[in-house]
């Protein structure tokens, strides 16, 4: 299956570097009782990236990028979609 790139407009500062943190499912496929299954929480995660979009029901981050130097359209790598349920805060990291 041949996809094409999908090009990004502007340049990499129209993307917030964020902190995002999630729930996430845990699963555990040991024995245990019925009351210690119970007991299970869903992990909390960290991810870390430039936030592409944020939206009721999702929140898309990136890591990695190119610039084209020809057009300078930035082209991503390494993104995570996280469900909107799932989320518990975006922070935006700023530098001093």
């Amino acid at each position: 299956m041949n996809k094409k790139k999908q090009k990004l407009n502007g340049n990499i500062n129209d993307y917030p570097l964020v902190e995002v943190k999630w729930l996430d499912c845990l699963a555990d496929n040991s024995w245990m009782s019925i009351d210690k299954a119970a007991k299970l929480e869903p992990a909390v995660a960290y991810s870390v990236g430039y936030k592409l979009l944020q939206t009721k029901s999702k929140v898309t981050i990136f890591a990695d990028y190119t610039i084209d130097p020809e057009d300078q359209s930035i082209t991503v790598g390494n993104t995570n979609t996280i469900p909107a349920a799932w989320v518990q805060e975006v922070t935006e990291i700023t530098f001093k």
